[in-house]
């Protein structure tokens, strides 16, 4: 490739589950639109899949590997780095992008330069594809604005954003989870807008295997750090009374936890398995 790419296509992996990584890199590679490239950024794993990248034989990837292992964060900035586009499409190795996906953010992006982030709702889909649910997270930027005192209401791997934008703020956190959130956070205060789009643009794979499933405590621990670092003195009472119920959270076990979420986050809808 000789000319830059419309779009970088970042993925982040640490010995991921073969088979869900693969279905991940071949969603991308199935996108109506083509102008892209796809930057697999790899930690040293116990398994490598630089002989899956190679079996693929698809001149828009590319693979970075790492000399040593380090947070999704440093992973991601480190993607940043070299990514050879200004918008930047945002996967993880165990998801699934949906056909339609670029073409819709690359146009809407283009058509609202206002817009930094344009996220979506998002299918959430089981260990073998099944939907669980669909989580309806907030459209408008103001609504967003709002709803990010409470949670996260970006879904990260749905998302494509404005490359210099979150290169001027630092890029992301490395020393943590909740590295989005974080990074969400700190764009709002700077004045940057987002959007949700109403269509999901991926499968959101939630299994016990995942980083996301396993490390819940973890998360909600820093979730509350970053509310009360960007937004103290700005909380309303329902910020308030979230950030109570999450402190009291951390007392339950995760499987708990896991249970309560899907059941107050997740709307029922069926869904075809990924393919």
């Amino acid at each position: 490739m000789t000319n830059a790419p419309a779009v970088t296509v970042l993925l982040g992996v640490w010995n991921p589950n073969r088979d869900y990584v693969e279905l991940a890199i071949r969603s991308v590679l199935a996108q109506t639109f083509r102008d892209f490239e796809l930057l697999i950024v790899e930690d040293p794993s116990p398994h490598s899949i630089a002989d899956l990248v190679t079996a693929i034989e698809d001149p828009r990837i590319r693979l970075l590997q790492r000399p040593q292992r380090g947070t999704l964060g440093a992973a991601l900035n480190a993607g940043l780095a070299v990514a050879r586009a200004e918008l930047v499409a945002r996967i993880d190795a165990d998801d699934v992008a949906l056909p339609e996906r670029l073409a819709r953010q690359v146009a809407f992006l283009n058509a609202n330069p206002d817009v930094t982030v344009y996220g979506s709702r998002i299918t959430v889909i089981d260990d073998r594809g099944r939907s669980v649910g669909r989580r309806l997270l907030p459209l408008a930027h103001d609504d967003i604005v709002a709803a990010l005192r409470r949670y996260n209401c970006i879904s990260h791997p749905s998302v494509m954003y404005r490359k210099s934008a979150v290169l001027s703020l630092g890029g992301y956190d490395e020393t943590r989870v909740a590295e989005d959130y974080d990074l969400w956070c700190r764009m709002v205060l700077a004045g940057m807008r987002f959007r949700n789009a109403d269509e999901d643009f991926v499968q959101y794979r939630f299994h016990q295997e995942a980083a996301k499933y396993r490390e819940v405590h973890d998360a909600i621990r820093v979730t509350i750090d970053i509310k009360k670092r960007y937004f103290r003195g700005r909380f309303t009472w329902g910020d308030r009374l979230r950030l109570l119920a999450e402190q009291t959270l951390l007392r339950l076990p995760a499987p708990l936890i896991i249970g309560l979420f899907r059941l107050l986050e997740y709307r029922k809808r069926p869904s075809r398995p990924a393919t």
